[in-house]
């Protein structure tokens, strides 16, 4: 049963804090005030976490079986 939560928490997990995490970038990026610099670092956070949840994943469906 945790790893059924785990498998569904975690993806939901993710796409929330990427979701609070670039709030104030996707305004800025529709106002076009973006800095470049900033958008590259803000895309490495992002696969970071997208990689940290993958890996999550994984440790979870192997801990299943």
């Amino acid at each position: 049963m945790i790893w059924l939560l785990a498998v569904v928490g975690i993806p939901i997990l993710v796409v929330l804090l990427l979701f609070f995490s670039a709030t104030k970038d996707f305004w800025q990026i529709i106002t076009f005030k973006i800095d470049f610099s900033r958008l590259i670092d803000d895309l490495a956070h992002v696969l970071a976490i997208v990689v940290i949840g993958a890996l999550a994943e994984l440790f979870s469906s192997v801990c299943s079986c």
